[in-house]
């Protein structure tokens, strides 16, 4: 058992313990390939299943059918983990979610590296998955979260004022930071800067509307990060720069709700004289 900073339940303890024994960082690439993807199914069920009372035709569903469903782009079909659709109106929501469980090990030296090297890869990932979706739906509002260990927070040098010196986390925070804010502006006015709502009419659709980072201990318990927050260059984030897995699911669902509010409507038109 791990001593918790945060005082949370563990809302992943059981898609831990369901992803089953975590392989070493040096343990064979396939072995670590498919845990990785026992646990992003298992992560997927849970944020579905704590979305499911706004959206209860959400997938996965909750017998766990639907996993990595499909939507139609324009190259064929695009696998998505966490997806709600309304039958008129298409992708209303989808929640991407990425996993990064090991620390950077190479087979040629046998050194262990930071977690740092898979980043950029992930961003490229998210970059295409936004771009297809957001330009066929450009109601739909994406949310991607990177589940990974509270240990990327303590592996930086303090000592050192390089980007080397940083925690891998605030590394993974300043590399997501681009990918995330479609349907906001920062501009310049009188008083100095100013967020400007651009809604679903941000020609930006390579981005998400919200990137967060989930930083989980060995127990399951989780703190969520906005990439958006400047994160700190070593250590943890404290409990004020961070949500819980509830307040998380808030902020997901507050996403939606802005994005429709202004979102166009259809009725029947009235009866007329006119057939």
């Amino acid at each position: 058992m791990t001593e918790h900073l945060f005082p949370d339940p563990p809302a992943l303890a059981r898609p831990l313990a369901l992803a089953g024994d975590k392989p070493a960082p040096d343990a064979d690439r396939s072995d670590k390939k498919n845990y990785a993807q026992r646990l992003s199914n298992h992560l997927a069920q849970t944020v579905a299943d704590a979305l499911r009372p706004h959206y209860p035709n959400i997938t996965p569903d909750a017998t766990g059918a639907g996993q990595e469903a499909q939507v139609d782009v324009a190259k064929g079909r695009k696998r998505l983990d966490v997806k709600a659709l309304d039958p008129t109106l298409g992708l209303i929501l989808c929640v991407s979610i990425k996993t990064y469980s090991f620390r950077d090990f190479s087979p040629r030296s046998g050194k262990f590296g930071r977690w740092t090297k898979n980043i950029v890869r992930n961003d490229h990932e998210l970059r295409g998955e936004a771009m297809v979706l957001h330009q066929r739906q450009p109601y739909s509002v994406l949310v991607a979260v990177l589940f990974t260990p509270f240990a990327t927070c303590e592996d930086g040098d303090a000592a050192k004022a390089s980007d080397i010196g940083k925690s891998s986390f605030a590394h993974h925070v300043t590399t997501l930071s681009k990918r995330s804010g479609r349907g906001k502006r920062a501009v310049l006015g009188g008083s100095g800067r100013m967020w400007v709502d651009l809604g679903a009419e941000d020609t930006r659709y390579d981005l998400f509307e919200k990137v967060f980072i989930g930083l989980y201990d060995t127990d399951g318990v989780v703190r969520f990060f906005d990439v958006d927050e400047s994160p700190p260059r070593n250590g943890r984030p404290s409990v004020s720069q961070t949500l819980s897995f509830e307040e998380f699911v808030a902020v997901v669902h507050g996403e939606v709700t802005r994005r429709n509010k202004f979102a166009p409507t259809w009725s029947e038109p009235e009866d007329s004289e006119d057939g």
